[in-house]
């Protein structure tokens, strides 16, 4: 047997299991009621205002680019998911809602078309059936990610001024926004600056610490290999 190879090839044989053994880790989602905490979660930003659409009553889906090389699909959905529904235009010319034609329907957002997204926010709240913002109404925001992590947050008293987003080490899948119903009338959702972004995955400390111990080892090898003054050996006949 070559001592050479035996000897240099212990460690890495170690160092190769011990990486072997650090089994991925799950998704960290995480909630976001800060914009400049969300930014500092992500890079590559790109915001999508909506105000390019012009219709009032609209489609039930739309494809988006919103630049950066981000695409993804939205739906005005029943609020059972049975059928789509119908998009409508709230706010104001110079500064466009994405709003339902239904209280009762949910904005789903679909990513499942790219591999960019670990990022998504923006401002949500609930309007009138005129489009005007109507204070005081509760949102229901619902995340999922590649994983099959999921996070469903309720925002109570949302306000047109504030951010709310997700981010995730996996890839966000689908982003649902819908309004919860008071018991004294109708709240449509409204959605407006659309943040998307990447994540950087970082190695779980678990992870980085087998690396650390499996390069120790490697290293060892090599100086120990050093210290006896170890050389390949010709095999003698």
């Amino acid at each position: 047997m070559n001592f050479y190879f035996t000897r240099l090839a212990a460690p890495a044989l170690a160092c190769a299991a011990l990486l072997g053994s650090a089994l991925p880790a799950q998704a960290d989602m995480r909630f976001y009621s800060s914009q400049a905490a969300f930014n500092a979660a992500i890079s590559a930003p790109v915001t999508d205002s909506f105000n390019d659409l012009f219709w009032a009553q609209g489609p039930s889906s739309l494809y988006r680019e919103p630049g950066g090389g981000y695409s993804y699909v939205v739906n005005a959905l029943k609020f059972d998911g049975s059928d789509y529904s119908s998009f409508y235009n709230a706010g104001s010319d110079s500064d466009v809602w994405l709003s339902t034609d239904q209280a009762t329907d949910v904005i789903s957002f679909d990513f499942n078309y790219t591999d960019k997204v670990y990022g998504v926010g923006g401002f949500f709240f609930g309007t009138d059936a005129l489009g005007a913002f109507l204070p005081g109404q509760s949102i229901k925001l619902n995340a999922l990610d590649a994983d099959g992590i999921e996070q469903v947050v309720i925002i109570e008293n949302a306000q047109p001024g504030t951010f709310y987003g997700f981010a995730s080490t996996s890839q966000i899948r689908y982003f649902e926004i819908s309004a919860v119903q008071p018991s004294d009338g109708l709240t449509w959702v409204a959605a407006n600056d659309l943040v998307l972004g990447q994540v950087a995955a970082v190695p779980e400390p678990s992870s980085a610490a087998l690396l650390l111990g499996g390069l120790g080892l490697l290293g060892w090898g090599l100086r120990r290999r050093t210290q006896l003054g170890c050389t390949p050996r010709t095999p003698q006949i």
